[in-house]
């Protein structure tokens, strides 16, 4: 896993599952709440990975997805 990865997964990922935990938890009248912060979450989670990669994209030209051979000439 590289630096980045490591990142996501401290300082985002870890605090964000103990938060939904807690939410769910602390409900007493069991109306969904937790589940509708996690649906709303991941809603906006998906929409800004596809619309950052798509800039990303557009802004690199060189990365087409695939894999290309070194050239040692």
């Amino acid at each position: 896993m590289s630096v980045m990865s490591f990142v996501f997964f401290g300082l985002m990922l870890v605090p964000l599952v103990v938060f939904l935990i807690w939410i769910i938890k602390k409900d007493k009248n069991r109306n969904y709440l937790g589940l509708a912060v996690l649906v709303f979450m991941a809603i906006v989670a998906i929409y800004s990975i596809v619309k950052f990669d798509s800039n990303f994209l557009k802004t690199n030209p060189t990365l087409n997805g695939k894999s290309q051979t070194p050239s040692y000439r």
